[in-house]
This record gives structure tokens, C-alpha cells and sequence, in this order.
């Protein structure tokens, strides 16, 4: 058997989660996200299920224009909730979302849709319909969805939605 390169300092702890958080794998971001999960909704680190993939939860909305891709994730989304026995999701977008302006995976026909909107409020109307799309999986959970932005002072500010 090969030595290991690693060990960690603590020991294995399987603690117990009921909350799921969808948000994007963005690093510009993801400190801010988990800062915000801890100090302000109470959620220690390892205490809930993430899933961070590009755009966050945006996946769920892509059922007509990447099915493939809407399908896996709603398979995520389930097995999680149902195999750990979640009760809470949240689900988090961010400012200047990088996969928003992407063309391969928004294609510029969905995004002229939105003509006269902001990718700002594009981003905030989606979060309002992704709480609808999870309701709609019809999972015994609660969805909570935030957006988060840069402000003026250089901070990170949460907004809730819906």
C-alpha cells in the first residue's frame, strides 16, 4: 500500500447537515458566500451540503435550452436532499456573474430575451423562478435565495430574494 502524502490533523467526523447551498464556484466570491453563511445564518463550516458549480443555481432553469446539463442537476439536487435528508436550501447568485455573459451556455438569443434589463435584475428575476423550479421538484424542503453585490465601500452585500 502507497505511504500517504497527507493526513489530516482531525480526525473523520460525518456531522449531520439539513441544508444544502447552491452557489457559484466563482473565487472572486465563494469567501464572501461562506462568510455569509456563517456569520449571518449561522451555518458552520461542514454543518451544510455545497454545491458550487459555474453560475450556481442557474442550472435549474436551463430545462429547454441545455437539458442535459438541468437534468444532472436536478439528479444532484434530489439525491442530496433525499439521501441527507435536507430540509433547507439556499441558493446563491452573485454580481457579474461570469457564466451569465458566457454565449456557449446563455446563448445570445436568450439573453436578448431580456432586452432592457440589467444582468443584475436578469439574475434577481432568475433566482425568484429557480425558488419556483425547486418547489416545483416537490421535495419537503424550504428554498431560500440571496444575491450578492459589490457595494460602493468594497464589501460584499446579501439581498434576499423572493
Amino acid at each position: 500500500m502507497p505511504e500517504p502524502i497527507y493526513t489530516s490533523r482531525e480526525p473523520f467526523v460525518e456531522p449531520e447537515s439539513t441544508v444544502l447551498v447552491i452557489c457559484c464556484s466563482s473565487n472572486a466570491f465563494l469567501p464572501y458566500t461562506q462568510e455569509f453563511l456563517e456569520r449571518q445564518l449561522g451555518l458552520g463550516p461542514g454543518s451544510y451540503d455545497l454545491l458550487a458549480v459555474p453560475g450556481g443555481p442557474q442550472f435549474l432553469l436551463l430545462t429547454e435550452y441545455l437539458p442535459k446539463f438541468a437534468w444532472v442537476g436536478h439528479r444532484w439536487v434530489k439525491f442530496l436532499v433525499e439521501r441527507h435528508r435536507l430540509k433547507r436550501v439556499i441558493v446563491i447568485s452573485h454580481e457579474e456573474c461570469a457564466w451569465y455573459r458566457e454565449e456557449r451556455f446563455v446563448p445570445q438569443f436568450l439573453q436578448k430575451f431580456g432586452v432592457g434589463k440589467s444582468l443584475k435584475d436578469r439574475q434577481r428575476e432568475d433566482l425568484r423562478e429557480i425558488v419556483h423550479a425547486l418547489h416545483a421538484l416537490g421535495l419537503p424542503i424550504s428554498v431560500e435565495a440571496y444575491y450578492a453585490e459589490k457595494s460602493s465601500d468594497g464589501k460584499v452585500h446579501f439581498v434576499r430574494e423572493g
